[in-house]
């Protein structure tokens, strides 16, 4: 099982408490590589804190077990959609 990413983009809009990705905006928390209607512009070389599984195991894997973290990951992503007003479309069912 990997993580269903609904590719809402809500976690490209809001890195700036993520400390891997310091160097990715430029003060607004939106990476620098996201564009809206288009998606991550470096997807395919995206650091590894962007990508679910392979960033859980890298930072995450000693501190929880993967079903947590996926749990943890949905809430964050449903709670920005949620604040955001997306449609439900894109809220992430695990």
């Amino acid at each position: 099982m990997s993580f269903p990413c609904t590719k809402c983009g809500q976690c490209c809009m809001n890195i700036s408490k993520v400390e891997q990705l310091i160097d990715y905006h430029s003060g607004n928390g939106i990476c620098i590589f996201y564009r809206e209607n288009v998606g991550c512009k470096i997807y395919q070389n995206r650091p590894d804190v962007c990508r679910i599984d392979e960033g859980y195991i890298k930072f995450f894997s000693s501190h929880m077990s993967i079903q947590e973290f996926y749990q943890k990951n949905a809430q964050v992503c449903n709670q920005l959609q949620e604040e955001k007003g997306m449609n439900q479309q894109y809220r992430v069912v695990l």
